[in-house]
């Protein structure tokens, strides 16, 4: 699985899968610093730690020991055991994700990590100075990157539906991976999609960043400094439970708003907003 130059690579535990081994051996079959190798074990809790230390708890739970980390889906409020029990070195090299009710033979998923560990690890991985993931909808008009930016009811997905009528190619409508790259700040389509479901894994250089809001007529205004970074953090998703990746992901914004233009975008929901954005 590979999602905004991140490759995910599981490697399951059944005798007769090889495919995943065969494609690891491979010599230059990927970017080593953005790889991550898993290991699935079917019908097992996992190794237990005694000694881990709590991090960050809600409907999934983040531990550490030692140079682990362990991630469980599940509140830890629930006496139920955890759906699923990710073991990852701190360094996000490899790990080992154990799935209690899954027999080791069963089917290889795309994903078997699935929500929420799939976007909680991306959001570490992201943090580790590599990028951040936003509450976004990317839009590629035919090579002109805009980004929308807006928490839930803002009007993601109705921008979505908007710019694919007038053949713009939308990477997602609520989830948007954005990357430094060469100098140039790069936008990533990913598969978490929200209301419109059409996306595309592709991605492009970010030429405009626009915060929505609502309003009775189409209209912008420039954002900038502090403001722009304190709207983007808070249409970001960050490690709370990381002091370094918070600081990593500050920094971040900071930069994004120092090389892209941004703004505040008011706007009616119909097609005129198209024309109104690409005039800007």
């Amino acid at each position: 699985m590979n999602i905004a130059g991140i490759k995910l690579s599981f490697l399951h535990d059944s005798p007769h899968d090889h495919s995943h081994r065969e494609e690891l051996a491979k010599p230059g079959s990927g970017d080593e610093h953005d790889r991550i190798v898993i290991r699935l074990h079917g019908d097992s809790p996992g190794p237990e730690f005694s000694a881990a230390r709590n991090v960050f708890h809600s409907v999934w739970t983040l531990s550490q020991s030692g140079n682990k980390y362990i991630f469980q889906e599940g509140s830890q409020e629930s006496d139920a055991p955890p759906n699923k029990v990710l073991i990852l070195g701190t360094d996000l090299r490899e790990g080992d994700l154990y799935i209690p009710d899954g027999p080791s033979d069963q089917p290889r998923l795309p994903d078997p990590l699935g929500y929420p560990l799939n976007q909680v690890l991306m959001i570490l991985i992201l943090s580790r100075r590599t990028g951040i993931l936003l509450h976004a909808c990317g839009i590629d008009d035919n090579g002109f990157g805009y980004l929308f930016l807006g928490n839930s009811g803002h009007g993601k997905s109705t921008m979505a539906r908007l710019w694919c009528e007038h053949h713009a190619t939308v990477l997602n409508d609520d989830r948007i991976i954005v990357r430094e790259r060469e100098g140039k700040i790069w936008m990533y389509g990913t598969p978490w999609h929200g209301d419109f479901k059409k996306f595309s894994t592709g991605c492009l250089p970010v030429s405009k960043v626009f915060f929505l809001r609502r309003g009775e007529e189409n209209g912008v205004i420039r954002c900038e400094g502090a403001r722009a970074v304190s709207m983007l953090l808070t249409r970001s998703f960050h490690p709370l439970w990381d002091k370094e990746g918070m600081a990593f992901t500050l920094e971040f914004c900071h930069r994004l708003v120092e090389k892209v233009l941004c703004y505040e975008l008011s706007f009616m929901p119909d097609a005129r907003v198209v024309n109104f954005v690409r005039k800007i």
